[in-house]
């Protein structure tokens, strides 16, 4: 989609993020486009997840509230915990925020910086699987690490980040939050969160991981059938609204001070943590290894964030990537 096309687009749902309804006459004067021009941006911004009303003598409206991010806001929020606001970015519309972060890593690139959208149109999880990633519902963002241990530094990465992402929904009230090995977060037997790390530069030299992170704020139920999983959302759990700007910087702040400590101790630190949350420990569950599938009881993470696998009385270990999970005998 063309740069001036995303712009009207913006135009549009910024204008129409008041809650009021604005006719598609009074939309094209303040465009200066056609009506024609406005129903085909109407139908644009229904494509980018957001339900639109449409009532005769009356005009276009929003089905329900939509609060845009703000990256004042968001620095403000970080700006109060003493963070770091330099090297953060807001996009509108983006085709993936990884791909912005790795089109942006150069000699000057530093470790910490982030960037947030409202709606992906290319959002990919594990494995090239789609994440569907509606305007303005929930979070989406990526964020650049520099590895000066090589591609290997990166191996136990998803887990650590699973913990703080599963830490900081407790913290917002979340009951009954799981990490599921090895980039899975869960709450009552669906997915809420989701973690895809990808790694660019030297297996022994430099390296740069690029990590992506989704949340599900408040997604909308009309996309249900979009989406190949379970799922839920912040929203639903809890019954409430939350201030995506808050939850955007809490996120920033504690995935930047758990890479600190990842860099420095690796992930020895956080096994603990992790296992608190531990989905499937002491549970039977199935490994997929290309034809092979073999069966036994998993028992947690060890240090390197290897899945532990007690088989005929004996600790077997898997790492990701190699390996399919499934629960269940």
């Amino acid at each position: 989609m063309k740069p001036q096309r995303i712009e009207r687009i913006i135009q549009v749902i910024e204008i129409l993020s008041d809650g009021q309804f604005h006719s598609g006459e009074d939309l094209g004067v303040i465009l200066n486009v056609s009506r024609t021009a406005i129903s085909q941006y109407i139908k644009d911004v229904q494509a980018l997840g957001i339900d639109v009303f449409r009532v005769t003598g009356k005009g276009y409206k929003f089905a329900s509230e939509v609060k845009l991010l703000d990256l004042d806001k968001v620095s403000g929020y970080l700006e109060q915990q003493d963070e770091d606001i330099q090297n953060i970015y807001l996009e509108r519309v983006i085709g993936s925020t990884n791909d912005f972060i790795k089109h942006a890593i150069s000699d000057d690139i530093k470790s910490g910086m982030a960037v947030f959208s409202e709606a992906q149109t290319e959002g990919r999880g594990r494995r090239g699987k789609r994440w569907v990633s509606p305007f303005g519902s929930n979070l989406y963002m990526s964020m650049y690490w520099r590895l000066d241990d090589g591609m290997g530094a990166a191996m136990g990465l998803s887990l650590a980040l699973g913990t703080v992402i599963a830490e900081l929904l407790s913290e917002l009230g979340v009951y009954d939050v799981e990490v599921k090995w090895p980039n899975d977060v869960i709450v009552n037997g669906k997915k809420i969160a989701g973690i895809l790390i990808e790694l660019e530069g030297q297996a022994l030299g430099v390296a740069h991981a690029i990590i992506g992170i989704g949340i599900n704020i408040q997604m909308p139920s009309w996309l249900a059938n979009q989406i190949d999983q379970p799922w839920t959302d912040l929203s639903s759990v809890l019954n409430a609204k939350f201030d995506r700007n808050h939850i955007a910087a809490l996120l920033l702040k504690n995935c930047r001070k758990a890479l600190r400590e990842y860099e420095a101790n690796g992930l020895e630190p956080f096994v603990t943590r992790w296992q608190k949350f531990d989905r499937l420990a002491h549970k039977p569950v199935r490994i997929i290894m290309g034809d092979r599938e073999l069966h036994g009881i998993a028992e947690g993470i060890d240090g390197s964030g290897a899945l532990l696998v007690k088989r005929d009385g004996k600790l077997e270990r898997f790492h990701a990537g190699e390996v399919s999970l499934r629960y269940g005998a």
